[in-house]
């Protein structure tokens, strides 16, 4: 079972600054002791405007993850609106100093547009942050609000405006640019290492087909140097062995056929003989002795299948058991291999915990590559009632 995140969602970080913000405009309200008490009384459509004002603040830190742009805006009007309701006489600080604090919520949604958004939209973004000290001032003029010590007319402190909006506007851009940064160059890598996986698994086939090549043609040599011996002394041992020639032509056609359009170069590494379905025992013994009760189920007319597809077969096994072993957790698992008119069909399921496809590795891209080159499918994925399921099918000649 997934061990749920405890990171807390940047909506939840967005809740809380703006939660903070609330209260500390308003704490003079509170009644707690050891802050300030006398504050001036507010009408109740002022309280009205205040109570929508921080609901439509936590509200737009619900949609910090889908709409960043739009939870900006309403963040930064909701700001205003409260503090314009308040009033400087109901404020402890300044007004403006108090806009900084209420803008840190919507610096935290900045820095969320520029990592997941286009350029055009970080501009966007950046304006309402930016404009809303000036647009406070000119609130204040307009609605009769001066806080003492204010100049007559529109006042803006430049050193406030650079203190409280600018500086912490920028910090979390450059913070949301440097996580883009991270994000991407993340990203780039896995890229690359989902490449070099598919490379590495076709150099693999590619060593696997030129050993089975390599005894094949061998195997075409000798029977026609004893068919060109014995061709005018023992004819019918010659036309066992043009027999043996043609069978052995066939069969390695038939694997060059189905691979040669994935291979790209050749490999120099030590070669072994490639393993098959005959060596499935070895598998299921080596699964049990690491602890995991495998229940092998083989059905259908056995027989004898091209070498690239028994090779195949036996990854996919392998590969599943692999996986099995090291990341499922499981305690059981099942293996079916089903020889049916045209196809193997091969299932293998566990108990364990599931998991992403799309996040388990390379061993499953490797496999998806084998089983495209063998013109076949393959699919895998958690089970609804747990555990984790992977089921291929490989054409093979009747």
């Amino acid at each position: 079972m997934p061990v749920p995140s405890r990171r807390l969602p940047p909506g939840g970080w967005v809740a809380l600054l703006w939660s903070i913000a609330v209260f500390w405009a308003l704490r003079g309200y509170s009644g707690l002791p050891g802050l300030p008490s006398v504050m001036s009384p507010r009408p109740a459509w002022c309280w009205a405007v205040v109570a929508a004002a921080a609901m439509t603040g936590l509200g737009a830190s619900t949609q910090v993850r889908r709409r960043p742009l739009t939870a900006l805006y309403l963040l930064v009007v909701s700001a205003l609106a409260l503090l314009l309701a308040v009033g400087p006489p109901g404020l402890a600080a300044h007004p403006d100093q108090m806009l900084g604090l209420f803008l840190l919520a919507a610096d935290l949604v900045l820095a969320r547009v520029v990592m997941t958004r286009r350029a055009w939209a970080w501009g966007a973004a950046l304006l309402p942050v930016l404009a809303s000290l000036p647009a406070a001032a000119l609130l204040r003029v307009v609605f009769r609000q001066p806080f003492p010590g204010d100049d007559v007319g529109v006042a803006i402190d430049g050193t406030l405006w650079l203190a409280y909006v600018v500086l912490p506007a920028l910090v979390a851009g450059l913070l949301g640019y440097t996580v883009r940064q991270a994000g991407e160059y993340a990203r780039r890598l896995r890229e690359q290492a989902a490449d070099q996986a598919v490379v590495a698994e076709r150099l693999r086939i590619s060593r696997e087909l030129h050993d089975h090549v390599a005894h094949s043609v061998g195997v075409i040599a000798l029977q026609a140097g004893a068919a060109a011996r014995v061709m005018d002394t023992q004819p019918d041992r010659a036309r066992e062995a043009m027999l043996a020639i043609e069978a052995t032509s066939r069969d390695t056609l038939a694997g060059l056929r189905r691979m040669l359009g994935g291979l790209r170069h050749a490999a120099e590494a030590p070669l072994r003989p490639a393993p098959g379905l005959a060596d499935l025992d070895h598998l299921v013994a080596a699964a049990a002795a690491a602890g995991v009760a495998v229940d092998l189920t083989v059905s259908g007319e056995r027989r004898d299948l091209a070498a690239d597809v028994e090779l195949s077969a036996y990854r996919i096994i392998q590969e599943s058991l692999t996986n099995v072993l090291r990341h499922a957790h499981a305690e059981t698992c099942r293996i079916a291999v089903d020889y049916r008119p045209g196809e193997l069909a091969i299932d293998v399921v566990d108990d364990g915990r599931g998991g992403d496809p799309a996040t388990g590795g390379f061993g499953l891209t490797g496999l998806r590559e084998r089983v495209a080159l063998l013109d076949g499918t393959l699919t895998a994925g958690a089970r609804r009632g747990g555990g984790f399921r992977v089921a291929a099918r490989l054409p093979v000649g009747t």
